[in-house]
């Protein structure tokens, strides 16, 4: 059975893959702002994976 850690990192990688895939098919955004976009969604992803691995990593190791 999958744990919850794999369904974190596959809802990670689905939603940056997704985000991304959406931004770049945009026909109205110029480059600049499709690349800033692509930041934002890569940073929030990373900001979220961190907060989930404090919540749940590191609670069970004290």
């Amino acid at each position: 059975m999958i744990s919850l850690p794999e369904i974190g990192f596959i809802v990670a990688i689905v939603s940056i893959y997704l985000g991304v895939t959406a931004v770049l098919q945009n026909p109205f955004l110029p480059v600049v702002k499709k690349i800033l976009w692509i930041v934002l969604i890569l940073l929030t992803n990373w900001i979220g994976l961190l907060v989930y691995y404090f919540t749940f990593y590191v609670k069970k190791s004290n």
